[in-house]
């Protein structure tokens, strides 16, 4: 097995953890916000699977962050006091945090490791996007029930005490 298949078992392993929770969470922005984190990570798994013929694609940038700032901002507006009103999404996400912080030091290590110059920058890029990922569902987490702080946070993270 190559460092590419690990990387695509680690994109498909996540896809499919977000997807599974999808089904078991009942509320329609808690779907939602998981569907868009299995985009992504299906995102990934296709740019990493191109790799394996030489084409090394384009990352680009992700809309997962303004999408899911705007189904808080939503919330917010409808008069809604948290994210979801589904309480299992809080423990679904704690899980999501572990499976982007492992997925981010998996290719920040191939990165420092890999021998092809396009292969260190595809990792670092990727390292970086699971970075955000990682911000925004612990910020997700922290304030699923304080919505109107998370989106007055301009950057969508852990906000000092005052």
């Amino acid at each position: 097995m190559t460092i590419i298949d690990d990387a695509i078992e680690m994109e498909e392993r996540a896809r499919s953890y977000y997807a599974e929770s999808r089904e078991k969470v009942s509320d329609p922005s808690g779907k939602k916000i998981l569907e868009l984190l299995a985009t992504e990570e299906e995102r990934h798994a296709q740019i990493l699977a191109g790799m394996r013929t030489g084409d090394y694609g384009k990352l680009g940038s992700s809309s997962l962050v303004s999408e899911v700032k705007g189904l808080v901002e939503g919330a917010v507006n409808q008069g809604n006091n948290a994210i979801s009103s589904d309480a299992s999404l809080r423990g679904i996400l704690q899980q999501a945090m572990e499976i982007e912080q492992a997925t981010k030091k998996f290719y920040e290590e191939k990165g420092k490791t890999a021998a092809d110059p396009e292969e260190v920058e595809l990792f670092f890029h990727l390292a970086t996007q699971e970075l955000e990922h990682y911000l925004l569902v612990s910020s997700l987490a922290e304030y699923f029930d304080r919505p109107r702080e998370w989106v007055e946070s301009a950057e969508f993270g852990l906000r000092p005490e005052y």
